[in-house]
């Protein structure tokens, strides 16, 4: 009984700081309270429409096919996306409001890399082409769209890139745009197809993420050495 009595007041005490740290961090609240709420509709749908496997498919791991190297590149890929926008968007936060141009062009970056991530991520375009059906020319009209959006953001912040190492990002555009004309560009051959196509977007992104890393550390160091 007094283990239990015991259990009380250390169990509060934990609830009453977990209270305390989320309080400070508000995000985190509405973040779970929506997944959590995302996650209960599904189950209930699932439930109501037996539709239990579908639900299973979301979290299927590649295993589950059977071939343990399935995905392996396109996580890779991923990966290269999520570390160039946490890293540009860290380090936008991170630099004081003296910065302000330079901060502007790394969120106005994020915000770019997002668009092409989520589109890589979640098939966006493929998406379309089902609800169109004339996959070539929606293709064709987001990869437009795209490198436009390209064109407009390397306008607007011209002279913040000139004042980098801006190759490797100049790069790696020119080598998306290549894996997109091959996307559209009918080849027989799925290895070639899929080496000109994937393997010249992960070169790209490698290029991408190493050139954020970079002038970001670079324009930290250079805030750090000026406050001493």
């Amino acid at each position: 009984m007094r283990e239990k009595f015991t259990a009380v007041p250390v169990f509060k005490s934990w609830l009453n700081k977990g209270k305390q740290h989320f309080n400070r961090i508000p995000v985190l609240i509405w973040l779970n309270a929506i997944t959590i709420l995302i996650l209960s509709v599904l189950s209930i749908y699932a439930r109501i429409k037996s539709k239990g496997s579908n639900i299973e498919s979301l979290f299927s791991d590649p295993f589950y096919t059977g071939m343990f190297y399935l995905g392996w590149f396109t996580s890779i890929s991923e990966i290269m996306w999520c570390a160039a926008i946490s890293i540009s968007l860290f380090s936008a936060i991170l630099l004081p409001p003296s910065n302000r141009r330079f901060k502007i062009f790394l969120f106005a970056s994020a915000l770019v890399m997002l668009l092409l991530f989520f589109d890589d991520r979640f098939r966006l375009t493929l998406i379309l082409c089902t609800f169109f059906g004339t996959c070539k020319v929606v293709k064709l009209s987001v990869y437009s769209l795209y490198g436009l959006v390209l064109i407009c953001y390397a306008w607007l912040f011209n002279k913040t890139i000139r004042q980098t190492p801006y190759i490797p990002l100049l790069l790696s555009f020119c080598l998306f745009g290549f894996s997109s004309a091959i996307d559209i560009t009918p080849i027989s051959s799925r290895g070639i197809h899929a080496m000109l196509e994937d393997g010249t977007k992960l070169v790209g992104l490698i290029n991408l993420t190493i050139y954020f890393w970079w002038i970001c550390q670079q324009e930290i160091k250079k805030n750090i050495v000026q406050k001493q």
